[in-house]
């Protein structure tokens, strides 16, 4: 049966293990000690204003997403949306996204943005589907995998 929950110490290999297998789809590899976020995911977000979930099935982990609330500027970044293949096209990008919003429109969000790789195509679709915005110009990461990213945001009120 599968359980969306927030994530726990022990869901951070699968956490690993689904992103890096995400990551191979594009050409990357998961360098985790470039991204502090997916060191210790459900205490990193929790530390830093938000929430980081696990779509979990007979102890897999299928899915995640999470958010950061920046009360500071009425926002919350959208992070770590991630869909085992098996579970695409299904609606479950369109629900995670939406359990992300629930929680910053909770926490006094009134917008919510993020930052997607140039290669993650789809997934570019499921945002501007949900009404996300892409932002001029675009931001390079200089990291392992010579990521450029582009902006996205919305009105979440």
């Amino acid at each position: 049966m599968m359980l969306l929950r927030p994530a726990r110490e022990p869901d951070t290999a699968g956490v690993h293990a689904l992103i890096a297998h995400v990551y191979v789809e594009y050409g990357c590899s998961l360098n985790v000690e470039e991204e502090e976020h997916l060191q210790r995911p459900g205490p990193y977000f929790r530390e830093h204003g938000g929430e980081f979930w696990v779509l979990e099935d007979d102890g897999a982990i299928l899915a995640t997403v999470a958010v950061v609330v920046h009360a500071a500027e009425d926002a919350a970044e959208l992070k770590s949306l991630y869909v085992d293949a098996s579970l695409r096209r299904q609606g479950w990008g369109r629900r995670l996204v939406g359990v992300a919003s629930e929680y910053a429109l909770r926490s006094g969000a009134r917008r919510m943005f993020l930052w997607s790789d140039t290669r993650f195509v789809e997934a570019h679709g499921l945002y501007r589907s949900m009404g996300f915005r892409e932002l001029d110009g675009t931001r390079e990461l200089h990291d392992s995998n010579n990521s450029v990213e582009y902006g996205f945001d919305k009105s979440l009120v």
